[in-house]
């Protein structure tokens, strides 16, 4: 699946970015680096078993934060991160009356292998105001996925066909 997550986020104000773990000022990917921090945004990582993850959602042409799932603090939703396409697709959601988002991530992780996302992924955002929770969709895993993560799910990829390891993955460390 997706364990952990990297974005970008430009809004340091933000309340709850304060629980994200920030990686460093980046370039935005539309500009050349340069020597000052203008033009500059800030990689975060998040982690689903770590802390209080939160992922950036995009919906009607608004970016937002959300808190990842539900790690059982409250009964109202799945104990989960994740939503299975083929349960959405069946119905089995509609009851918490989801929200198909879009969510802007740069490279995901699992099982000791960091890859790169193109596009972003796809998610579910369900509940209200500060309780909302943003749920990863994901789909069966492809061979090449399932080779690399040894994982049977993946996130459900925006058009994105083939994911590459990101260098200094246990695979390409040859660890596995």
């Amino acid at each position: 699946m997706c364990g952990a997550a990297r974005f970008r986020w430009e809004d340091l104000l933000d309340p709850l970015i304060a629980k994200g773990i920030p990686i460093g000022p980046q370039p935005k990917p539309t500009q050349e680096p340069s020597a000052t921090s203008a033009g500059t945004d800030t990689l975060y990582e998040s982690r689903y078993w770590s802390g209080a993850p939160i992922l950036p959602v995009m919906y009607n042409g608004v970016l937002a934060l959300c808190r990842w799932g539900n790690r059982n603090e409250t009964r109202a939703y799945p104990p989960s991160g994740w939503a299975k396409h083929e349960s959405y697709m069946a119905g089995i959601w509609d009851r918490y009356e989801p929200t198909m988002v879009n969510i802007p991530l740069v490279a995901g992780y699992e099982k000791g292998v960091w890859y790169g996302i193109d596009h972003g992924v796809r998610g579910l955002v369900v509940g209200a105001g500060a309780d909302q929770r943003v749920y990863m969709l994901t789909t069966a895993a492809d061979a090449a996925y399932a080779r690399l993560t040894d994982h049977d799910r993946m996130p459900l990829l925006i058009d994105q066909t083939v994911v590459v390891p990101h260098a200094g993955s246990r695979s390409q460390l040859r660890l596995w």
